[in-house]
């Protein structure tokens, strides 16, 4: 098969194909901190392992023995099993003609039994995977009829799928397909679920279901290029460690995407001044254990929410935590060596008029208390304004290292990572700021839609 004429995502999946252990894998990641992700991998699967890398999405291939350190990683959001990626030729004429070229290849090439057994083995699901007709048209009944008295009786409640590990033994799987689509068409995303959806029943005698499903199968079309996944994560693994939210909590991937920027070594200080409701610090403590975490707030419903966190995530977590201010840090000076904190943005947090006097402060009570040449700190903001007029009212206390361009809900936030110089606390100059400060740019800003191989 030649592979010229190829799109990266197609060589690796062909390369999947070659072997029967080896599963082509598709994670999602927060927007902006892919290059993180790439790293962790490496970390734990490969250091050579082929990775192609989208905005929000990282695929590789790994072996079925190391599925269990894919599940280990803490810096994706969701897994998906890839089972199949093909390119189309629309004629952009008929929406028809178009939409038959989706049926005709689930119908005909779409081979999902690999990787369908993959995700009931991983899943734990134990109901039937491939029914008969008979067993369906059974299921089928049984199925209208429960439906019908749940809702003459009750409102059915709202869920995004079930665990499949609670299916019955011989239940017949239950699925729903979504499309996500880029690009221009003369089909809608909902077509081409419909259009699937429909002939993978005819395929296989699944039930449709979708707000009870145990599989759901996310169909991603990408100009003329179709992706197929099976998502193995039921709830996002972002969703660990905190059970009191507050208004400004921090998901615990992205927590864990911040600390890895800092690279901590064991015995390392951390302290998060801002914690909120202790997301950083909780993520430093299971992640880092061989660290030593502080952590605080200055408002007293931000400690007793970080301190029920703490209480509930994990007996392990081990955190010191105290009501303080950040313009007077209980700490003498160059002696933390990591700051990892979430800087009130100014929107449901704050305001700007108070950032552009908070963060000068806080900036040069960070330049007092770390290290000199080993502090690093990395902060988290979407007031690019008030922090480029502190950073350069801290003057020669900080050098930037890396700068990264980020979506914090739906916000285009930025991470600051930050090393401190060698210059003693009391012979740091503060700078006149000054306008149109050019912003150091990283790989990840250069082409956020690409796809980058690596």
């Amino acid at each position: 098969m030649s592979l010229d004429n190829k799109s990266d995502l197609q060589k690796l999946f062909i390369e999947s194909l070659q072997n029967d252990n080896v599963f082509m894998i598709a994670t999602t990641v927060n927007t902006g901190f892919e290059w993180q992700t790439v790293d962790e991998c490496r970390e734990k699967l490969d250091k050579n392992v082929r990775i192609v890398k989208e905005r929000g999405k990282i695929f590789f291939n790994v072996d079925w023995s190391q599925f269990p350190q894919v599940e280990d990683m803490r810096s994706i959001d969701n897994v998906f099993i890839v089972t199949d990626v093909r390119k189309f030729e629309f004629g952009g004429i008929s929406k028809e003609a178009d939409l038959q070229l989706f049926k005709e290849a689930v119908h005909n090439d779409m081979k999902l039994e690999k990787a369908l057994n993959a995700w009931k083995h991983i899943t734990g699901f134990q109901g039937e995977m491939f029914p008969t007709i008979e067993q369906y048209n059974s299921a089928k009944k049984d199925y209208a009829l429960s439906n019908t008295i749940v809702t003459s009786t009750t409102p059915r409640e709202k869920k995004r799928g079930q665990d499949p590990s609670n299916a019955k033994r011989n239940e017949i799987l239950r699925y729903r397909v979504t499309c996500e689509r880029t690009g221009t068409h003369l089909f809608e995303s909902s077509d081409v679920a419909r259009i699937i959806g429909g002939e993978l029943q005819d395929k296989y005698f699944w039930l449709v279901d979708l707000s009870g499903y145990y599989l759901e199968i996310v169909c991603k079309v990408t100009n003329n290029e179709l992706v197929t996944q099976l998502r193995v994560t039921h709830e996002s693994k972002h969703r660990r460690n905190i059970m009191n939210f507050g208004p400004t909590t921090l998901r615990a991937t992205v927590c864990y995407n911040l600390l890895r920027l800092a690279h901590p070594n064991p015995g390392d200080i951390i302290i998060d001044p801002m914690c909120g409701g202790g997301s950083i610090p909780i993520e430093a403590t299971l992640a880092y254990s061989q660290t030593y975490i502080v952590s605080g707030d200055n408002h007293p419903k931000a400690v007793y929410r970080t301190k029920s966190n703490i209480d509930a995530s994990s007996p392990r977590c081990k955190i010191d935590l105290l009501c303080w201010s950040v313009s007077q840090l209980p700490f003498k000076d160059s002696f933390i060596d990591i700051v990892v904190t979430d800087m009130p943005f100014g929107k449901r947090s704050g305001r700007t008029t108070d950032n552009r006097i908070l963060y000068k402060q806080f900036l040069k009570e960070l330049g007092r208390i770390m290290k000199p040449l080993t502090g690093r700190a990395v902060l988290l903001t979407c007031d690019r304004r008030s922090f480029a007029t502190a950073l350069q009212t801290a003057g020669n206390l900080f050098r930037v290292t890396k700068t990264l361009g980020v979506n914090i809900g739906g916000l285009q936030a930025a991470v600051y990572v930050l090393r401190r110089t060698d210059i003693h606390y009391e012979q740091f100059e503060p700078k006149t700021p000054k306008h149109n400060v050019k912003k150091p740019v990283t790989r990840d800003e250069t082409d956020n839609n690409a796809v980058v191989v690596v």
